[in-house]
């Protein structure tokens, strides 16, 4: 099953004596279900290229695909670090998530998933996350 959705992501990037940043995307998108999965799909435009973004949604279990302008793969899972990565012009970066939270509701035309991790590069923690994805049903 699948459905035109209009999809909100804010996120907030809190580095140690800083004041947190805040970024808020909006884009139309795709949710799916298969199986037991739920994923968002959709695309945004960073400096004229395309990223195609892929959400797989849980309760305890999540994971963000991004190809494209950026090509990443970063793993969610409560109580467990999980090994992800990055790819740069400098080559491809391994990174760690240490997921702290992360919730995911679903209603009939509309959804929230949300996700606090630290995240970790090249040994280094870099900073604290939250992802918050907000989706809602778009009549065709």
């Amino acid at each position: 099953m699948s459905k035109q959705v209009k999809v909100k992501l804010k996120t907030t990037i809190q580095q140690p004596n800083e004041e947190p940043e805040i970024y808020e995307l909006w884009s139309s998108g795709t949710y799916i279900e298969k199986g037991e999965h739920s994923y968002l799909k959709y695309e945004e435009i960073q400096d004229q290229q395309v990223i195609k973004t892929t959400v797989k949604m849980g309760s305890r279990q999540g994971l963000i695909f991004r190809s494209g302008a950026v090509n990443m793969r970063l793993p969610f899972l409560i109580g467990a670090d999980q090994t992800g990565n990055y790819e740069s012009e400098f080559g491809t970066l391994i990174v760690k998530t240490k997921t702290r939270q992360m919730t995911f509701e679903l209603n009939d035309d509309q959804g929230h998933f949300l996700v606090q991790y630290e995240l970790i590069v090249g040994g280094q923690p870099v900073g604290e996350y939250t992802l918050e994805f907000n989706y809602t049903e778009v009549s065709p």
